[in-house]
């Protein structure tokens, strides 16, 4: 049987302050969120079960953003100004912009 995790334990484990620890519980509870509800305890003694922790640690992981090119950013700010001047607005060219 593994031992429980105290908010101390899972303020360490998680890397994250006590209020957001406590936010997290609080959300959970209210029905918002998906963090584990603590399983023993009332206020600062609150215990949770580390495979719970585990389980949500996991499900949190997410995909890397994708980082834009600058040749990817010219073209979308060029395509965007072409749609804005065929929609009547006039947009003043950038210096090195040229029509």
């Amino acid at each position: 049987m593994k031992k429980l995790l105290t908010l101390r334990d899972l303020m360490l484990v998680l890397n994250i302050s006590e209020a957001t620890l406590r936010r997290r519980i609080a959300e959970s509870r209210a029905g918002i969120g998906n963090f584990p509800k603590p399983v023993d305890g009332y206020k600062r003694k609150l215990l949770f079960r580390p495979d719970d922790i585990e389980y949500w640690a996991g499900c949190q992981q997410r995909a890397p953003p994708e980082i834009e090119s600058a040749s990817q950013r010219t073209k979308r700010h060029s395509a965007a100004l072409e749609r804005l001047r065929s929609k009547g607005v006039k947009v003043a060219p950038k210096q090195n912009e040229q029509k």
